[in-house]
């Protein structure tokens, strides 16, 4: 199976970028942007992240028909809710996601935009060379 380095601590720079810190960074090194067919080829996929902040984690699958199921996982409280909600990307890459905890009766509602420097993938909340960057944590094609 295909794993792919993936985090959703994406728009936060929760996580040392390595020795990428900005989106013009990893396009000087050659990284590219992924891109709605590099997402429909994906699907499903499975993505675990640490959260922006580093307060909690998750464990999400990304179907085809554009639902997310799995769950997260809160450090503080150190209770773990079930996770739904429906995801999209655009041709221009920007990946979103409205999320349910119902649990916690939680929602969240984000975007961010994926890049790929070899086997190490990255997110940032933009697309221009100084836009900071996270490293992201895994995505596995399931």
């Amino acid at each position: 199976m295909k794993h792919f380095l993936v985090s959703l601590a994406l728009v936060s720079c929760a996580f040392p970028a390595a020795s990428q810190s900005t989106v013009g960074d990893l396009l000087d090194k050659g990284g590219k942007k992924l891109i709605k067919a590099d997402y429909d080829s994906l699907a499903p996929f499975r993505v675990t992240y640490i959260w922006p902040q580093g307060g909690g984690e998750g464990d999400l699958v990304y179907k085809a028909d554009g639902t997310l199921a799995g769950s997260e996982y809160q450090y503080s409280s150190r209770s773990e809710s079930p996770a739904t909600g429906t995801w999209s990307a655009d041709a221009d890459g920007k990946w979103c996601q409205k999320k349910h905890m119902t649990l916690w009766n939680s929602r969240t509602d984000r975007c961010w935009y994926t890049w790929q420097l070899g086997d190490v993938y990255f997110g940032s909340a933009g697309t221009d060379r100084g836009e900071r960057i996270g490293k992201l944590k895994s995505l596995a094609k399931q």
